[in-house]
């Protein structure tokens, strides 16, 4: 039998197999339903380095439309993201763009490096080049007085999709990811003012802070309302501690609650957090480290996260050389041995590294790799969301929840 006959003959029968494999696939891939009036969950990217505002745009549209497809046909997510289609990813994707700022000091660095454009070999050159920018848009946002004014910013796109029924998901990218968790630690409602009063402190600025505390009953606020107020200093040593001036704290002690309007992120209007390609702990160790402000700051906003159904996925791919993991993968039974987080209320929120994701690029190409292929970043995100809910709960029911 010559060969071209036999291919006819079989020819039917391999396009019969792969429309009932496609049909299966398809069946398996049915979108999960939607409300007509499901409320907007919109993604707000936020730039990390490198990129050009028309870039990054690209790259957001590149991945955007695979995020909506994935995260609302993903049957955890469905249920307590979107809370049985109620809820839906936001067609359009919020950016936000803060490469702008930086733009007169990446001048004189891109002016040192073409000092050096073509010395080492092409991996030495595009390392250097890299880390260069990385690390001075990563140094330049951990500054408070660079980063203040751009979280401010940040607040008002939240506020703005907030005042229109929309909550978010903070997506931070490279440097951006710095911003993001500073987010969650200086504007998250995270603090009760009666939770950090010192009970010891006898002192006259002590004691009326404590009795103006009860008497007020302060709603939750964040760091940067007490900053901003004075109520409370940030010292070099990484310590709190209250203003001194009780003529001041008498005036504006009671207004705390306005403050935390103008400065706060409203309380629901931030469902999660995705931190990728992300420095965050090479700038930020200091929260693992027992007895620092930094360290208070991150365990009040564990208990917030996990007790407001909250998530905060850190996802690097493996042969990004830019992406650290977390000093650790908590679980829930974690908490319950701290002595600061032993009360938290279990409600569905988690914190998960899901660091060292494979992923078939080089060491050149991976930290844009997430952009490049965004059906591959959509489906890691949704993967670290199940792993990461699964695993922080290992040791609770449903019923729990």
């Amino acid at each position: 039998m010559c060969i071209l006959c036999y291919l006819k003959k079989i020819l039917p029968v391999l396009l019969a197999i792969c429309f009932m494999a496609n049909a299966s696939y398809a069946a398996k891939q049915k979108d999960l339903p939607i409300d007509k009036s499901a409320k907007n969950v919109d993604i707000v990217y936020i730039h990390g380095a490198y990129e050009t505002r028309d870039a990054f745009n690209e790259s957001v549209q590149n991945v955007h439309d695979d995020m909506i497809e994935q995260i609302q046909n993903d049957e955890l997510m469905h249920k307590r993201l979107l809370d049985n289609g109620k809820k839906r990813i936001g067609e359009e994707p919020v950016i936000f763009f803060w490469a702008d700022k930086t733009e007169e000091n990446l001048k004189t660095l891109d002016k040192a490096l073409s000092y050096v454009k073509n010395v080492g070999s092409k991996i030495a050159q595009f390392g250097r080049e890299t880390l260069s920018h990385t690390l001075h848009d990563a140094i330049w946002i951990s500054k408070p007085v660079n980063s203040t004014p751009l979280l401010n910013n940040l607040n008002e796109t939240v506020k703005q999709e907030n005042a229109k029924g929309n909550q978010v998901i903070l997506y931070g990218y490279s440097a951006g990811s710095l911003l993001a968790s500073q987010y969650l630690t200086q504007k998250m409602p995270i603090i009760n003012i009666s939770d950090i009063v010192k009970n010891d402190d006898s002192t006259y600025v002590g004691r009326y802070f404590a009795h103006q505390s009860k008497k007020h009953q302060f709603k939750p606020t964040c760091m940067d309302a007490l900053k901003e107020s004075k109520i409370l200093f940030y010292t070099d040593n990484d310590e709190f501690v209250t203003n001194p001036d009780i003529s001041y704290l008498k005036r504006e002690l009671p207004l705390l609650d306005e403050y935390t309007d103008k400065y706060c992120s409203p309380k629901g209007a931030v469902e999660g957090f995705v931190v990728f390609g992300t420095p965050m702990t090479t700038f930020d160790s200091s929260a693992s480290q027992q007895g620092t402000s930094t360290n208070a700051l991150f365990q009040l906003a564990m208990k917030y996260i996990v007790e407001n159904d909250i998530f905060f996925i850190v996802l690097n791919y493996e042969n990004d050389f830019i992406g650290m993991p977390l000093a650790g993968k908590p679980r829930f039974e974690d908490l319950q041995k701290s002595d600061f987080l032993k009360d938290t209320l279990p409600n569905g929120g988690f914190l998960y590294d899901a660091s060292g994701v494979k992923c078939r690029t080089s060491i050149i190409s991976s930290h844009m790799a997430y952009w490049s292929n965004g059906k591959r970043f959509a489906k890691n995100i949704v993967k670290s969301y199940n792993d990461g809910y699964k695993f922080f709960y290992s040791n609770k029911s449903n019923q729990d929840l």
